[in-house]
């Protein structure tokens, strides 16, 4: 009798296990639904015992299959960590991030060559997109998101929590009608990246009732956005800490006191056990260290403003 059951049975339990779906295990194993479905029952037929309970919904792991869930996920971690190594042995630990752009070029990428500094041993590699991504199948080992957390079978942890106010170029509060206080903003265009809701909700926020916040110039990017007010062609809401370097070089002021609260935050995500891993623990404890420099230094700077409810 053999003593383990076939390789690719444990892969597709642990696909599955992982995702609790069949469907999404076969995705991410790019093979059918079919295979998977027969491989989890040569295992079970194997271990003599169920491994799932099936609803309508979706699967549920039974007490005996979280006991496995627990030592495939595991193993395999430590096989590819293994695999890592010797493949790896003498060239550098290379880390593939995944984040939006704007958040890429207004914050991390600046920081980066710190980071180089202090482990040389290490490349760090950036692909921008909104979409979410499957760790394993797009070869991202950290992905940087905005959202509200709590991501399904992933480790997920807030890096910081925005602030979001307008701003302008320094030319827009001087001229023949200068920005003075919110009901201003009737005069220039609104800069909008995709969604018109929290400018209407700082309107609101601040009693400007003359300004229609759901005018203005719509552009997808919350970089071209930036770049669009730099230029003085409209105002624009955006939070910190992407604008933190244009506000302290003068190229983008702050026409008014005040922030409103943004309920989404920015968040490390990775693969669940992989927050601890020696090749990524560097990266993301930098990562930590770095968002709480700014925030200090945030606070030292904002003195008396205030959230505006």
């Amino acid at each position: 009798m053999r003593d383990l059951p076939p390789l690719n049975a444990l892969r597709a339990f642990d696909a599955a296990a992982r995702h609790l779906s069949l469907t999404r295990a076969a995705e991410v194993l790019h093979v059918t639904h079919g295979a998977v479905s027969r491989q989890i029952k040569e295992l079970e037929s194997f271990l003599g015992l169920p491994l799932f309970i099936r609803h309508a919904r979706g699967l549920e792991l039974t007490d005996q299959g979280r006991v496995l869930a627990y030592t495939t996920a595991k193993m395999f971690e430590e096989l590819r960590e293994s695999v890592r190594n010797i493949r790896t042995a003498g060239r550098p630990e290379v880390i593939n991030v995944s984040t939006v752009a704007s958040l890429a070029a207004r914050w991390l990428v600046p920081r980066l060559s710190a980071f180089q500094r202090q482990h040389p041993g290490y490349e760090v590699r950036i692909g921008t997109t909104r979409q979410l991504v499957d760790f394993r199948r797009d070869n991202v080992d950290v992905a940087l998101r905005y959202g509200r957390g709590g991501y399904r079978g992933v480790f997920s942890e807030r890096l910081f929590q925005p602030r979001e106010f307008p701003v302008c170029s320094p030319a827009l509060l001087e001229g023949a009608r200068p920005l003075r206080e919110p009901n201003d903003l009737a005069h220039f265009p609104l800069l909008h990246d995709m969604s018109f809701g929290n400018w209407v909700q700082w309107l609101e926020a601040v009693g400007a009732d003359q300004v229609d916040g759901r005018k203005g110039l719509v552009l997808e990017d919350m970089n071209v956005v930036l770049q669009a007010a730099i230029e003085g062609q409209g105002v624009a809401l955006a939070s910190l800490p992407l604008i933190h370097a244009d506000l302290r070089a003068g190229r983008l002021v702050r026409p008014f006191t005040g922030f409103i609260p943004v309920e989404l935050s920015f968040y490390i995500v990775c693969e669940t056990g992989r927050e601890n891993s020696p090749e990524l623990r560097p990266f993301l404890d930098w990562l930590r260290a770095e968002a709480a420099m700014l925030e200090e230094g945030l606070r030292a700077e904002s003195g008396d403003d205030a959230a505006i409810e």
